[in-house]
């Protein structure tokens, strides 16, 4: 079961990473006026860290053509005893290394006294340099995901998950093939406003379904557009302007649960965001 989660500028949401091209690929938006952010700050003091800063800081460095290459800090698991399940590290990473179209997100520890779960994650980028496809590889074959993108004007219109390696005996009328299909709504601002994730068996609806909604956008640029290939910015890339309410709403078949989550950012004289 996915939840949102709960410190500024962060969302997590298990499963979503979408891909596919389409004719119009060539309507993205151009990010090249977008600014570079090259650090995010908040206060962690409330947040319930153990022996962590008051202040915590992302910082992102790109490479001569605007592309990100680095993302410097991140959260640590933490065992159930300590009480606390992460802790924000400096000397956590995460490596954006780019060949031809082809995208390797990597996580790293600046340290020999902690090893960290790389996470791979392989990205295919379409010709505007949005993603095409997305693999998920598993130590366990079965588990491998992947996942294709589809466009309309240059927005996101859908997700579609499968897992190419799980196994389907056709002659088992209890067993099917597995997929997940995420749709994408905007308003007429080009702001994310809802998201249907669907379980789909032999391509019919069955099982889960979650209805994610984005409300009480801002006037702001986005400092975060240029992040779509870091998952825990991934929806928040893909507006124009900040969202400052997120609900999700899981249906699991006679089950329903719901979490909301809200942000309150500073924003400057102009009525910009301010993230450093």
């Amino acid at each position: 079961m996915s939840k949102s989660i709960k410190h500024l500028f962060t969302i997590l949401i298990a499963g979503i990473c979408l891909a596919s091209c389409s004719s119009a690929d060539e309507d993205a938006p151009d990010t090249n006026t977008d600014p570079l952010v090259k650090q995010i700050k908040f206060d962690g003091s409330n947040n319930g860290f153990p022996v962590n800063p008051s202040e915590i800081n992302f910082l992102f460095e790109y490479d001569n053509t605007k592309r990100l290459t680095k993302k410097v800090g991140g959260y640590l698991a933490l065992g159930a005893a300590t009480g606390f399940d992460r802790i924000f590290s400096d000397k956590l990473y995460t490596s954006l290394v780019y060949s031809s179209n082809k995208v390797t997100v990597e996580n790293f520890y600046d340290s020999d006294i902690y090893a960290v779960s790389k996470g791979t994650i392989y990205y295919t980028l379409n010709s505007a340099n949005l993603i095409a496809e997305k693999e998920v590889p598993n130590t366990i074959a079965i588990n491998t995901k992947k996942q294709v993108y589809k466009y309309a004007e240059g927005k996101l219109t859908e997700v579609v998950t499968s897992y190419p390696n799980m196994t389907y005996y056709p002659e088992d009328p209890t067993d099917y093939v597995l997929t997940f299909s995420e749709k994408f709504f905007y308003d007429a601002n080009n702001n994310l406003t809802k998201t249907e994730y669907t379980e789909l068996h032999n391509g019919k609806s069955e099982g889960e379904r979650i209805v994610r909604t984005f409300e009480d956008y801002d006037t702001s640029y986005n400092p975060f557009k240029r992040m779509q290939l870091l998952e825990e910015y991934f929806y928040r890339s893909l507006s124009r302007n900040n969202f400052r309410k997120y609900t999700e709403t899981l249906y699991y078949y006679d089950n329903v649960s719901t979490n909301e989550t809200g942000w309150t950012f500073v924003y400057d004289a102009q009525g910009n965001i301010i993230v450093n």
